[in-house]
C-alpha cells in the first residue's frame, strides 16, 4: 500500500456515505504517514460528515499544523467555524486564505458567507463579488450574492442574480428555494410556487425547500397542504423545531395533541439557549392554549420570550436615542413639504405596532382594484438607515437620492395602479421623512388597546432582530411609549395629513372603516374594500391565516384573561401617553 492507494480508499469511503470507516482509515494512515497532512484533513471532513464538527476542527488544525499553506484544510476548517456559528473566527482564516492566495475563488466565496453571518453586508458583497470575477460559473456565488443583495432590500439585482444561477444550473435547489421568496415579493406568485415545488421535486429530502414550500402554501392560504409538508419535513428531520412550531400554529387541537410527545421529547434534547428551544416552547404554549391549559401555555410562552430576549437583547436605552433624534429633526409645524417627488402612483403608508391590524388594512386597501399592496417594504428603513445613525442632512440631494432608491425597489405595478400600500409597521419612526420625500403620500396610524397588541407579540416568534423589544414585558411598555411619543410628535409637524384608525371601530364596522380609509386616500369606495377575507390572495406576515377568515372582534379584550402575566407591562405604560385605558 502507498500513501496515494490509502488515501483513494479513504475517499472511496467517504464518497460512499461510510464516513465512520473513512474516519477510522484516516486515523490508520495518519500513523503511518506522521508527515502527510492530507490525512488529519481526510479524517476532520469524515467528522464532519457524521456531524461531529467540533471533532473535525483539531484535525483540520493538525493539518494546518503539519502544512501551514494547505488550502483544503484552511477551507474546511473555516467552514466548519461558520457550520458552528464562529464567523468572527472564520474570517479570520480566511482573510490569511485569500491574503496568501488571492486567485482562490473558494476562498473568497467562503469569506463572503462568514461575512455575512456576523453581519457585515457590504463586506459580503465585495467578498463574492471577487469570487465571480474569479470564476464566473459559480451557480453558488451568484446565488450568495442574491440573497445578500435581497437582504439589502434590491430585489431587482437579487432576481438577476439567481436567475444568472439557474441558467448556470437549472437545477440548483438552494437557488429554486431562495428565489421563491422575492419572487412572492413581487406578486408573481405563480412564478414562486412553480420554483419551490421544482426545489421539492428534485430534492425530496431538502429540508430548506420544503420549509419555503410549506410557507408560500400559508401565504396561499393552502394550510391543509402546508401541514402535509410540514409533516413531510418531521418524517425526515424530527428535530425540526420550526417545523414543528409551525404545525403548532396551524393544525387543531386534536391534531395538536399528536404532535405533544414529540415536542416535548425534542425540547429534552436540548440543552442552553437556542432558537430551536423557543421555537418548541412557542409551539407548547400553542399546544396548551388549545387544550385550556392555561397555565401551562403561560410557562412555555415565558420561557420562549425568555429565551429569546437573551439571544436578542433589547436595548431601551439606544431606542430611545434613536426616536430623540429622529424627533429632533421635525420640530416645527409644516403643512407640506418643499420638495420631494410627484408621486405616480401614490404611496400610502400604513403604520403603527406590530400586530395592531396593519395587514387587515392593507387587504382593504389592496381590495379597490388601482390600488396594488407591498407587504412590509423595508427600502425606506434600508435607505434613511445609513442617515440616521450619522446624523446626515436630508437636503434636496439626499431626499432625491432616497426617492430614486426606493422607486428602484418597487416591484413591477399592475397596470392601472395609481396606489401602492406600505405596511411596514414600524415605518411610523420615519414619517418626517416619508413626508417630506413624498408630500402627498398618506399615512394611516393604527392604534388598538396595546394590552391586546402586547398579548399578541408575546405569543408570536418574529422573524430577525428589529422587534426585540416583543420578547419583554418592560422592553415592550418602554417601545410602546416610545411609539405614542412619535405619533404625538408627528400629529403636531404634520396636522391633518395622518389618519389614525381604530382597531376596534375597525372590526367593530368594517364597512365604515374602509369608506374612512377610502376617503382618506382619495379613492372611490367599491364594496369588495368591506369584504377583505374574500379578496387576499397572498399574505406574507404573521397574519396570512387569520386574515381569511371574515373580520371579526373575538381578539378585542383578549388580554384581561391574561392580566397576570401581562402586569409588568401594564405597569410600564404612561398612562399620559394612553389616555383611554379603562
Amino acid at each position: 500500500m502507498t500513501a496515494e492507494s490509502d488515501l483513494q480508499h479513504a475517499l472511496s469511503l467517504l464518497r460512499s456515505g461510510q464516513a465512520k470507516a473513512a474516519f477510522k482509515q484516516s486515523k490508520a494512515a495518519m500513523r503511518t504517514y506522521g508527515g502527510a497532512a492530507v490525512f488529519p484533513n481526510l479524517a476532520g471532513m469524515a467528522l464532519c460528515t457524521m456531524g461531529k464538527h467540533r471533532d473535525g476542527i483539531d484535525y483540520f488544525q493538525k493539518a494546518l499544523k503539519i502544512d501551514p499553506g494547505f488550502v483544503d484544510a484552511r477551507r474546511n476548517l473555516a467552514q466548519t467555524l461558520i457550520l458552528l456559528g464562529k464567523s468572527d473566527l472564520a474570517c479570520t482564516v480566511l482573510e490569511r486564505l485569500v491574503r496568501d492566495v488571492p486567485e482562490d475563488a473558494d476562498g473568497w466565496y467562503l469569506l463572503a458567507q462568514a461575512q455575512m453571518k456576523r453581519g457585515g453586508t457590504d463586506a459580503a458583497e465585495t467578498a463574492v463579488t471577487r469570487s465571480i470575477e474569479l470564476n464566473a460559473r459559480q451557480a453558488r456565488a451568484f446565488n450568495l450574492r442574491a440573497l445578500i443583495r435581497d437582504r439589502a432590500g434590491r430585489m431587482a439585482e437579487a432576481l438577476d442574480d439567481y436567475q444568472t444561477a439557474l441558467r448556470l444550473n437549472p437545477d440548483d435547489v438552494d437557488t429554486l428555494t431562495n428565489i421563491s421568496l422575492p419572487l412572492a415579493r413581487q406578486g408573481r406568485t405563480a412564478e414562486a410556487m412553480d420554483s419551490v415545488r421544482r426545489a421539492v421535486a428534485l430534492a425530496p429530502g431538502h429540508v430548506g425547500a420544503r420549509l419555503r414550500l410549506a410557507a408560500q402554501l400559508v401565504e396561499m392560504g393552502e394550510t391543509a397542504e402546508a401541514i402535509t409538508e410540514l409533516h413531510a419535513v418531521l418524517e425526515r428531520a424530527p428535530d425540526q423545531a420550526d417545523a414543528i412550531e409551525q404545525l403548532a400554529q396551524l393544525q387543531s387541537a386534536d391534531e395538536n395533541a399528536a404532535l405533544l410527545p414529540q415536542a416535548r421529547a425534542e425540547l429534552k434534547k436540548l440543552h442552553g439557549k437556542s432558537p430551536a428551544r423557543a421555537s418548541l416552547n412557542f409551539a407548547l404554549a400553542r399546544i396548551a392554549d388549545q387544550a385550556g391549559e392555561r397555565e401551562s401555555a403561560a410557562r412555555y410562552l415565558a420561557e420562549a420570550n425568555r429565551t429569546m430576549a437573551e439571544l436578542m437583547p433589547y436595548d431601551p436605552t439606544a431606542d430611545s436615542a434613536l426616536h430623540d433624534r429622529i424627533m429632533a429633526r421635525f420640530k416645527s409645524v409644516t403643512g407640506a413639504a418643499a420638495s420631494g417627488a410627484e408621486e405616480a402612483p401614490m404611496p400610502i403608508f400604513v403604520v403603527g405596532l406590530p400586530r395592531s391590524g396593519t395587514t387587515l388594512v392593507e387587504a382593504i386597501l389592496g381590495a379597490h382594484p388601482n390600488v396594488q399592496p407591498l407587504g412590509e417594504r423595508a427600502a425606506a428603513g434600508i435607505l434613511l438607515g445609513p442617515i440616521i445613525e450619522a446624523d446626515g442632512p436630508f437636503g434636496a440631494d439626499q431626499i432625491a437620492a432616497f426617492v430614486a432608491g426606493d422607486l428602484s425597489m418597487l416591484p413591477d405595478l399592475s397596470e392601472g395602479t395609481t396606489a401602492y400600500v406600505d405596511k411596514m409597521p414600524e415605518n411610523y419612526r420615519l414619517i418626517g421623512f416619508l413626508k417630506t420625500a413624498y408630500p402627498t403620500c398618506r399615512v394611516i396610524n393604527l392604534r388598538r388597546d396595546p394590552r391586546d397588541v402586547a398579548l399578541s407579540n408575546w405569543r408570536a416568534h418574529f422573524s430577525g432582530s428589529a422587534l426585540s423589544y416583543a420578547y419583554d414585558l418592560a422592553g415592550m411598555a418602554h417601545h410602546f411609549n416610545r411609539y405614542a411619543r412619535i405619533m404625538t410628535h408627528w400629529h403636531r409637524v404634520f396636522p391633518d395629513q395622518i389618519l389614525d384608525l381604530k382597531y376596534e371601530e375597525l372590526v367593530a364596522d368594517v364597512e365604515a372603516a374602509s369608506k374612512a380609509l377610502a376617503a382618506h386616500c382619495g379613492l372611490d369606495w367599491v364594496p369588495a374594500m368591506a369584504r377583505p377575507d374574500l379578496t387576499a390572495e397572498q399574505v406574507l406576515t404573521l397574519s396570512a391565516t387569520q386574515l381569511r377568515q371574515p373580520v371579526h372582534s373575538r381578539s378585542v379584550g383578549g388580554w384581561r384573561k391574561h392580566a397576570d402575566t401581562l402586569a409588568p407591562f401594564v405597569q410600564g405604560l404612561d398612562p399620559a401617553l394612553w389616555p383611554d385605558l379603562a
